[in-house]
């Protein structure tokens, strides 16, 4: 699917960085089925896109995401529980994506470029899961966020159990997930959820720019080891992982990008991976 065929996101790529923006402004930001079809391609064009090298997510207008939209569970329950798939098609799951990460909500850790969660308003239920599988979250002052799960009756969702105590700590995810009270966006700061906060009128340009300067001062080819690394490789064990490290070292050595990141240190300049 192209992003022209995109209904329910808005997508764009400018400075080395695609901007997938949720696009259902009317309902909130609300979850749907196709909605959740057109976000995997998304992150799937711009994993096969060489000129992006991060990917920022974020809402249209003043949220992020309320959770699922209404309609759907309506129908769900009238349905007796049970719900249709979407018909549309799905991308394939990135090369050398590990058989138990190949998850629907788990995609953004197997595409190669790091994806960033602007976090902007409300972001509650499955909005709340789409921004934990992002790699970074940055967020803002007056953000609501609640996981919402435990008050509906539910379990914590789609592998959140597993996702969110390697972000917070233990601890602090079940305080979450267990209460489902609202937190602010400094709350979430201070548990670890969030990784920076901004005002709200400027975190989509902060974040954004954060975003473009990794694209052009952090190599590709790095980002994308450094994101298996911490996703995939350290659910293993240490041995394999370290041997691994080594073999990445020296393919890394080899490349383009290693020469620029030499050339820098000895101009004494930034880098620049975006023109290398």
């Amino acid at each position: 699917m192209k992003a022209e065929d995109f209904e329910k996101i808005h997508y764009r790529v400018s400075r080395g960085v695609a901007l997938v923006t949720l696009n259902n402004p009317d309902r909130r930001n609300a979850w749907g089925g196709r909605m959740s079809v057109e976000y995997r391609w998304a992150l799937y064009n711009a994993h096969s896109d060489d000129s992006v090298r991060v990917v920022v997510v974020t809402g249209s207008g003043d949220d992020f995401c309320v959770g699922a939209d209404a309609k759907e569970l309506n129908s769900i329950e009238s349905a007796g529980g049970n719900y249709k798939k979407s018909k549309l098609d799905l991308p394939p799951y990135p090369e050398n994506t590990p058989e138990q990460f190949q998850r629907n909500h788990a995609y953004p850790l197997s595409i190669s470029k790091p994806v960033i969660a602007a976090v902007n308003g409300s972001c509650a239920g499955v909005g709340f899961i789409v921004a934990s599988y992002a790699d970074l979250r940055f967020g803002a002052d007056n953000n609501i966020i609640k996981s919402a799960f435990a008050r509906l009756g539910l379990p914590a969702e789609y592998g959140l159990g597993w996702i969110l105590p390697k972000i917070m700590g233990s601890s602090n995810a079940l305080q979450i997930l267990l209460d489902g009270d609202r937190i602010d966006g400094a709350e979430a700061l201070r548990l670890g959820w969030l990784q920076k906060i901004f005002p709200p009128e400027e975190l989509l340009e902060k974040t954004v720019d954060y975003a473009a300067r990794l694209a052009r001062e952090s190599s590709g080819f790095s980002m994308a080891c450094i994101k298996r690394q911490v996703n995939f490789d350290a659910e293993g064990d240490f041995s394999a992982a370290y041997t691994r490290s080594v073999e990445d070292m020296n393919a890394a050595i080899k490349l383009p990008d290693f020469k620029e990141g030499l050339r820098a240190l000895k101009e004494k300049r930034a880098t620049n991976f975006l023109d290398s």
